[in-house]
């Protein structure tokens, strides 16, 4: 073995790609082919040491962040507060593997063949897909590559931009930025290859489009590649950078404006089309652009893509040339209200011709009669009666044929003058809604009643029952018969619990107040003992309000509150707080009962886990049995809870505000508190950085749904893999109790807009059901997420009309007392389609609702002068609303 293969060896083990290069460079053929000859051989050796150098990285990078953690449990703060930490979390120290990129460099300074190269180069186990920090090998394979004949590089640029196959490259791609940046090194003639096209346009960057070599060649291409649409469905910055070269010189504007109108006459989607419509508007070709052209224009009309067709109808109009029949026709098929409005008043331009030869236009007349739009049908109506006299006895037939298929009003007037058999008035079936669902009710809340169940209970981080069993649990046994037999069944727990445990603070895990919790049963004054100065205090091991989420630091102080009172030897018989309920409701006469019996015990309450019990408290279980036996409590407590049961204090109001971190959208909750409440949550609702886990923040909050839902709600719309609330936990929060508010209607119109087979549509109806659905507010929250693009706004109103047939019919009218006035345009705003069905489903649900009282926004659509559709619907719900019962 020579020293060629020695030094290269020597270069990858210390992963240099600078010095791999430098070496490669500099040898001769013969040595070359020495290292070319040992580099599939060393492949699997280079792969194992790479990965062992990887785990020792990671191994070391753990242990300084285990470092870093005990430092910040002794401060007893959270870890990102630490700068090293925070560096840590956002920024890996380190990059895995870092074997591939030397072999990658080494392989194409080595191997004598072009294809050979292009073979090695896309081995699985030497693509890395992103290029990571520190080990950019495209700059020292452009390096050793250009010490290869130029005929050479060109045939590897072709070779391996013929090997990209991603539909959706990404610009970091190695591969991507390898076959590119060697194109344009070697002026090689990029073969006609789509992914190749899609990966120019992903890696393009508008600042250098100008004096990118692949410019001319690539250009043309935008408007061939499948795909291409597809990519640049979101494009902000290359159409407006195209049309500026063209404006320059650079590109030729005809050959654009051509590109355009050959992709348009292609088809597709119109999304996949979007970005070629935006381009051909930048471009705005003038009339005599047009006039060429005015043929494939008017072949556009009839495309599936609107875009495409509203495009063309604008260039038709500009050229004030008259489209042949067949192409208005065509438009008057369509569905999009605007386009048929448009070719109905293209087709009246022609009808008023007197050289046109309007029997020709007869099929498209007859086709905007029968459009789906009430006002497409009128209009036409009115033009077939205007201008019945031009029509010979063929055109004549034609529009006859179709009054049979007419609403009856406009069937009559159209039999009235070409004839025909209109379809009589039909009296409308009256509306029967099924029964709604019934609400199922919440299981009873497991207790344990035996300490051998209680040692064998394991306290999760994720599980709020667990925790809640074995504090009620413990409390119980330690308190009754049960005491001894719970002190031996303990003793492998209280083991857990060491005197240096005592030192350290936070304790996160209800684990180790359990541990120190049996530890005290079974040796009282062990926390003492340990302590230096003999004192013993739990509220410090508590994590600080800011640092933890609710549904973490709750059950910690509830813990700390019992731990603190078996150290003082007041601990009480049982506690207030744990639930009757599965769901974590605790049903009011089961409060009244223990606190009955902690007055003729003379026990005193635990003020936390009072205050939890009335967070927990079941609204729809005060019965007037429990009213009256809680007006005979006398202590402190008992008369609090009777307040609550007889005149509850008013509930927080929530406010939702919407704000952005880095672009990704936030929904954060402010609370105006009363003083009772301000009182009973005390620092509990600090602000706090990240979100609340629902189905666990619903236990401690099960009284007040809303608020368990607004805190819940911060990710709902965000782009993170952060925690979310679900479809679960909707459901989850349809069984709590307590009035609805945004938060709740935030998380329900999210699942609303998946339409009326989604995740919805079972809350909406058992909250109809149980009289809880925060019916206006929904429809507000509703409108905030179709203002702000979120899905299709005809999902959402397909599940509203869904559950208005299944019986929410006046909840549903609630639902729109909100989203109309919310989601409907103003003056200055421009109405769509979806805006008309929202108007014609709510004139129907009032109907059904049996609905009164003035809507402004509906009075001021039905006022306006001109009559669309929106506005007939408008006017007829605003009749209904404004008539007498």
């Amino acid at each position: 073995m020579t020293n060629a293969w020695d030094a290269v060896r020597a270069a990858i083990d210390a992963e240099d790609l600078a010095a791999i290069a430098a070496l490669l460079t500099g040898f001769d053929d013969a040595q070359r082919r020495e290292v070319a000859r040992e580099l599939p051989r060393y492949l699997p050796e280079a792969e194992r040491a790479g990965e062992r150098a990887a785990f020792e990285r990671h191994q070391e990078r753990e242990a300084r962040w285990r470092e870093l953690a005990v430092q910040a449990e002794q401060a007893g703060i959270g870890i990102w507060e630490l700068p090293e930490g925070l560096a840590m979390m956002h920024h890996h120290q380190h990059v895995g593997v870092r074997w591939i990129e030397p072999m990658r460099v080494a392989g194409a300074g080595a191997i004598a063949g072009a294809a050979a190269v292009a073979t090695w180069l896309n081995k699985p186990r030497l693509v890395r897909g992103e290029a990571r920090a520190g080990l950019d090998d495209v700059p020292p394979i452009l390096q050793v590559v250009a010490a290869r004949p130029a005929a050479w590089q060109e045939d590897l640029a072709v070779r391996l931009a013929l090997r990209l196959r991603a539909a959706r490259p990404r610009p970091g791609d190695g591969r991507v930025r390898l076959a590119l940046a060697l194109l344009r090194a070697t002026g090689a003639e990029p073969p006609r290859h789509d992914p190749l096209t899609l990966a120019w346009i992903a890696a393009a960057t508008p600042a250098e489009l100008s004096t990118d070599p692949l410019l001319d060649a690539m250009v043309p291409r935008l408007f061939e590649a499948e795909g291409a649409g597809r990519l640049l469905r979101g494009d902000r910055e290359l159409g407006p950078a195209l049309a500026t070269l063209s404006a320059d010189g650079r590109i030729k504007r005809a050959a654009l404006l051509d590109g355009c109108r050959t992709r348009f006459l292609r088809g597709g989607e119109a999304a996949d089309l979007r970005f070629f419509v935006a381009l051909h508007d930048l471009l705005d070709p003038a009339a005599e652009e047009v006039a060429p052209h005015v043929r494939d224009y008017a072949a556009m009309l009839s495309l599936p893509a609107a875009n495409v067709a509203g495009l063309a109808l604008r260039q038709l109009r500009r050229s004030k040339a008259t489209p042949p029949a067949e192409a208005v026709e065509s438009l008057l098929f369509r569905s999009e209200g605007r386009l048929v409005r448009a070719g109905l008043a293209l087709l009246d331009r022609v009808l008023k011709e007197p050289s046109e030869d309007v029997d020709a236009y007869a099929p498209a007349l007859a086709a905007a009669l029968v459009s789906e739009s009430a006002e497409a049908r009128e209009r036409a109506v009115k033009l077939a009666v205007e201008h019945a006299g031009r029509f010979g006895p063929d055109a004549a037939a034609t529009i006859r044929d179709t009054v049979a298929m007419l609403p009856p009003g406009p069937g009559a007037v159209l039999a009235g003058v070409f004839g025909g058999e209109a379809v009589p008035e039909q009296p409308r079936p009256r509306f029967q809604p099924p029964p709604l669902p019934a609400v199922p009710e919440p299981g009873p809340m497991p207790l344990i009643t035996h300490a051998h169940v209680l040692a064998r209970v394991s306290l999760r981080e994720f599980d709020w029952m667990q925790p809640e069993r074995w504090l009620d649990g413990f409390v119980r046994l330690a308190s009754g018969e049960q005491r001894d037999s719970l002190t031996a069944e303990l003793a492998p727990l209280a083991a857990r619990c060491g005197d240096q445990k005592y030192q350290r603070v936070p304790w996160w895990d209800t684990s180790d107040w359990a541990a120190a919790m049996a530890c005290e049963l079974i040796e009282p004054g062990a926390e003492r003992r340990a302590m230096p100065d003999g004192r013993a205090d739990p509220a410090r091991r508590v994590p600080k309000a800011e640092h933890a989420a609710v549904w973490r630091l709750m059950p910690l102080a509830r813990f700390a509150e019992v731990y603190q009172s078996l150290l003082d030897g007041r601990m009480p018989p049982y506690l207030l707080a744990t639930p009757t309920r599965a769901n974590g409701l605790l049903d009011a006469e089961a409060l009244v009962e223990r606190l009955e019996g902690y007055e003729r015990d003379s026990v005193q309450a635990l003020p936390l886990d009072l205050g939890q019990a009335l967070l927990r408290l079941g609204r729809s279980s005060v019965t007037a049995e429990a009213v009256r036996r809680a007006a005979r409590l006398t202590a402190p407590a008992g008369r609090r809870v009777h307040r609550w049961l007889t005149d509850r204090p008013a509930d927080p109001e929530v406010v939702l505000r919407w704000t952005t971190h880095q672009g990704d959208p936030r929904v954060g909750a402010e609370l105006v508190l009363g003083p009772e409440y301000a009182q009973l949550f005390g620092g509990l609702l600090v602000p706090r950085p990240g979100d609340e886990i629902c189905e666990l923040l619903l236990p401690v909050l099960a009284g007040h749904r809303e608020l368990a839902a607004a805190y819940s709600v911060y990710a709902l719309m965000s782009y993170w893999p952060m925690s979310k609330p679900t479809a679960r936990d909707l459901d989850r929060l349809v069984l709590a109790d307590g009035p609805g508010g945004p938060g709740l209607a935030l998380l329900l119109a999210r699942h609303l807009l998946e339409g009326p087979d989604g995740d919805g549509m079972r809350p909406l109806l058992l909250l109809a059901a149980s009289g809880g659905l925060p019916g206006a507010e929904l429809g507000r929250q509703l409108a905030v997420l179709l203002r702000r693009g979120q899905d299709r706004p005809a999902d959402a109103i397909a599940a509203l009309t869904e559950a208005a047939r299944l019986g929410a019919h006046r909840e549903v009218w609630q639902v729109m007392t909100g989203l109309l006035p919310a989601y409907l345009p103003g003056p200055g705003e421009r109405a769509t389609s979806a805006h008309t069905r929202l108007m014609r489903l709510g004139a129907e649900v009032a109907g059904w609702a049996g609905a009164r009282g003035e809507l402004a926004v509906v009075a001021e659509l039905a006022g306006r002068p001109r009559t669309s559709e929106l506005v007939r619907h408008a006017r007829d719900l605003h009749a209904l609303l404004t008539s007498s019962a």
